[in-house]
């Protein structure tokens, strides 16, 4: 899977196995790392895995931004990812989302 977006090496690993988009399922349209709130922040709670399909939709919604964050707070929650500095900085944030 090719991931092209400016996540540090480590989130680009932490994905690197995700074989499905995470919103539908889909594994067979091309798949792509997005950034849920906007390029702002790079932190790995701020990434979800897209097929190019569910990617091309995004609008950048409230209700679509807080389903894309509890998807990905679950994914970290069962992968028992380490959590940075940045990413509790983003997380608190952006805590309305959650």
């Amino acid at each position: 899977m090719k991931l092209n977006n400016p996540f540090s090496q480590t989130t680009h690993n932490l994905y690197l196995y995700v074989f499905a988009c995470q919103d539908c399922g889909r594994s067979d349209n091309g798949l792509s790392l997005h950034h849920i709130t906007g390029r702002g922040s790079n932190s790995k709670l701020n990434a979800i895995v897209l097929c190019n399909l569910c990617h091309g939709k995004c609008g950048h919604s409230f209700e679509e931004e807080s389903r894309y964050s509890k998807i990905t707070v679950q994914f970290h929650l069962r992968e028992g990812t380490i959590l940075t500095g940045k990413d509790i900085e983003y997380y608190k944030n952006n805590m309305l989302l959650y």
